[in-house]
């Protein structure tokens, strides 16, 4: 085999994808369940199969070098494609409707992000979106207009209504 185009280590992938994701290895090894130090290692590893640094420090940082950025790129790609041919391969794609309800500090702050992550990772799935005020949404539950509702609501569980700590 050619040492050129060696193949790339996806747990290695997944480290620095999570690392600059998070702005923080030790944040993403918490992510992945693995140690800072290993981590580190796969960067180093990571580094090595490409034979250019990917990143650089500044100050208390890591920032991404051009080559870096390019990669980090094609990482995320490669991962999404690698999770998408194995959950094909288990026969669990996602497929279908959601129809999300939620409110206005939900859908300005963190859902733009997790909706989109959760897009590429499930393709198939069409997901609607509705920003609006707790009862109307919880009222969309309740007649089947939504299938799931992020609201801000304190004790009152029911037939449509569960509670889950954040």
């Amino acid at each position: 085999m050619d040492k050129r185009f060696s193949a790339l280590d996806l747990d290695a992938l997944r480290s620095f994808v999570e690392g600059i994701q998070s702005a923080s290895f030790a944040e993403a090894a918490d992510r992945l369940c693995r140690s800072t130090s290993a981590v580190s290692a796969q960067l180093k590893k990571l580094e090595q199969q490409c034979g250019v640094a990917l990143t650089v420090k500044q100050g208390r940082t890591l920032a991404l070098t051009r080559e870096g950025e390019i990669l980090l790129s094609y990482a995320r790609r490669m991962l999404v494609l690698n999770d998408e041919a194995l959950r094909a391969i288990r026969g669990e794609l996602l497929q279908g409707e959601v129809r999300l309800g939620m409110q206005e500090d939900f859908g300005e702050s963190v859902m733009p992000k997790v909706l989109g992550d959760f897009h590429r990772q499930h393709p198939e799935l069409r997901m609607t979106a509705r920003v609006d005020r707790n009862p109307p949404l919880l009222r969309g539950v309740a007649a089947n207009e939504l299938d799931l509702a992020l609201v801000w609501q304190e004790g009152r569980e029911g037939d449509y209504v569960r509670s889950e700590p954040l």
